[in-house]
């Protein structure tokens, strides 16, 4: 396998290629092009700070052999508890500033027109780039002929903050920025070897998030033409009253009057450092995230917009993980594992509901599920796999083509307590279990094992084959059939893949019965990877 390079290599030959953009000169690294921290807007920046990204005019001669600043945040705590993975948010050499709008491409053959997979990164829109090295392109690049796009965005306050009630274009900023991302690559990718007809847009957890609004962003139609979509909270989009609680909360702590004439303007007056201590102490509990449905950017949600038919041209690769709420209890943004009732006893507030569910779950255990597993399956199942199954069900009754799969493979790392927690299939399927900080959270004995390895190939292989013709049968994990309402295929993915029909039916089908007595009918957003 080739190393995944932490840094750009300052050695490497020189790239240049010539876009409607301007002349761009980026790195030629092992029969891979790279060019890192391309500018796709205005530095948000003075009268932009809250206002929607802008487009660059072309420059003469733009540099891109280094990464661009990332957007302003914190570190994730999930380096905290697990150092190695602070590779998957940002290569070693970046930093963060507000100007922070640009892109990375690899490319094996600028001179092709290859299929091209735009990737959002995760980090609960408050962490993470388009850096970091588990998202490098270079392996889909090199080996299958993709070009690969990263994005960084705003986020936070400055990419989520919802404004509409004194702009009504400052709303779901760091989405609009996405979407400006790709109206750089629809302009300017041929250049780089891609082909603008053929973009799939994809990404994991906040990412996959930002993906489906994307599905359901009138602005965004016509921009791509397949997405992939992976452990997304599918309920996690912020009804407009809940925007505007979280809007006068940041207000308050800025010390600015909601009710003044001049709230932008002292926005964008205000220091940088004060808006980090606000991020800062808020966190995920306010949301300041951009995903408010407000009748502009984002018209409806997601689930709504797909059963409406808005995304039945676009080719759907989506899914999540067995135990998704594991990596949150290593974070702290979870807690720890409890029995069945008391994990069924926060999620309803009906007695006999509770009691179904408690049955359920004790044969589920029976059957095999550890103690100290069990809670982390119904919170998948309740959280993560029911919404998703729903989405799917919608995306395919449209008639749209649908692939849906569960990641199951698990972890060694931390005794096992890793599992098939959220973020673990991500550097599989960029095929880059040889990066740095991988084993941190593979553990080390996962990435030496052949199948294990082997995996990582056949779904980096998969992902490539979805993003080139949207089609997955005969591909490198089997004969991978579409989602239909007839057999429910699902993909389990593990050291031995399978198709499985219907998967999980019992269990989802009593949540989906239970949707209007759960306590949590808005999925809970974790640590978003």
């Amino acid at each position: 396998m080739h190393a995944v390079h932490v840094r750009a290599d300052t050695t490497a030959p020189l790239r240049e290629v010539t876009a409607p953009c301007g002349t761009v000169q980026g790195r030629e690294e092992t029969g891979v092009a790279v060019f890192r921290g391309i500018p796709y807007a205005q530095a948000p920046v003075g009268d932009l700070r809250f206002a929607p990204p802008q487009p660059l005019p072309p420059q003469e001669r733009i540099d891109a052999t280094r990464f661009g600043a990332v957007s302003l945040q914190d570190i994730d705590p999930l380096p905290e508890a697990l150092p190695g993975t602070e590779h998957n948010y940002y290569a070693a050499d970046v930093r963060a500033d507000e100007d922070c709008l640009s892109l990375n491409v690899w490319s094996a053959d600028p001179t092709g027109s290859a299929p091209v997979y735009v990737y959002i990164h995760g980090g609960a829109f408050l962490c993470g780039s388009g850096t970091g090295p588990w998202i490098s392109g270079a392996n889909l690049a090199r080996k299958h002929g993709v070009v690969v796009v990263t994005i960084n965005y705003r986020l936070g306050i400055l990419g989520g903050l919802w404004l509409g009630d004194y702009e009504p274009q400052s709303s779901n900023l760091g989405v609009q920025d996405a979407i400006q991302a790709l109206r750089w690559v629809r302009e300017n990718i041929a250049a780089f070897g891609g082909d603008p007809a053929r973009v799939t847009v994809g990404g994991e957890s906040a990412g996959g998030m930002a993906t489906l609004a994307l599905l359901s962003a009138p602005d965004a139609h016509g921009l791509f033409a397949r997405a992939v979509v992976e452990s997304a909270h599918v309920a996690a989009f912020v009804p407009l009253d809940e925007a505007r609680r979280a809007t006068a909360a940041v207000l308050e702590r800025l010390h600015i009057d909601p009710a003044a004439p001049d709230v932008l303007d002292q926005l964008r007056a205000v220091s940088v450092f004060r808006i980090a201590a606000v991020q800062r102490e808020f966190g995920v509990r306010v949301r300041t995230f951009p995903l408010v449905t407000d009748d502009r950017i984002l018209p409806s949600d997601p689930l709504a917009a797909i059963a409406g038919g808005a995304a039945r041209s676009v080719d759907l690769l989506i899914g999540s993980n067995r135990e998704e709420d594991r990596l949150f209890t290593i974070t702290g943004w979870g807690s720890e594992p409890r029995s069945i009732d008391d994990t069924v006893a926060d999620l309803l507030h009906d007695p006999d509901a509770r009691a179904a569910a408690g049955r359920l779950y004790a044969e589920v255990q029976a059957a095999g599920v550890g103690s100290d597993a069990i809670a982390f399956a119904i919170t998948a199942d309740h959280d993560w796999a029911e919404p998703v199954r729903r989405l799917v069900d919608a995306h395919s009754a449209s008639g749209g083509r649908t692939y849906h799969y569960q990641f199951a493979w698990a972890s060694t790392a931390v005794g096992g307590a890793v599992g098939a927690a959220h973020l673990v299939e991500l550097p599989f399927f960029f095929d880059n279990l040889d990066a740095p900080g991988v084993p941190a959270l593979l553990g080390r004995e996962a990435i030496d094992d052949p199948a294990t390895v082997a995996l990582g190939h056949d779904l980096g292989a998969t992902l490539a084959q979805f993003v080139r013709t949207g089609n997955l049968a005969a591909g490198a994990v089997g004969d991978w059939r579409p989602y239909t309402a007839a057999d429910r295929a699902t993909m389990v993915l593990d050291r031995r893949s399978e198709v499985v029909v219907d998967h999980l039916a019992e269990r989802l089908d009593f949540w989906a019965d239970s949707r209007d007595l759960s306590t949590r009918p808005l999925a809970w957003l974790g640590a978003g990877e």
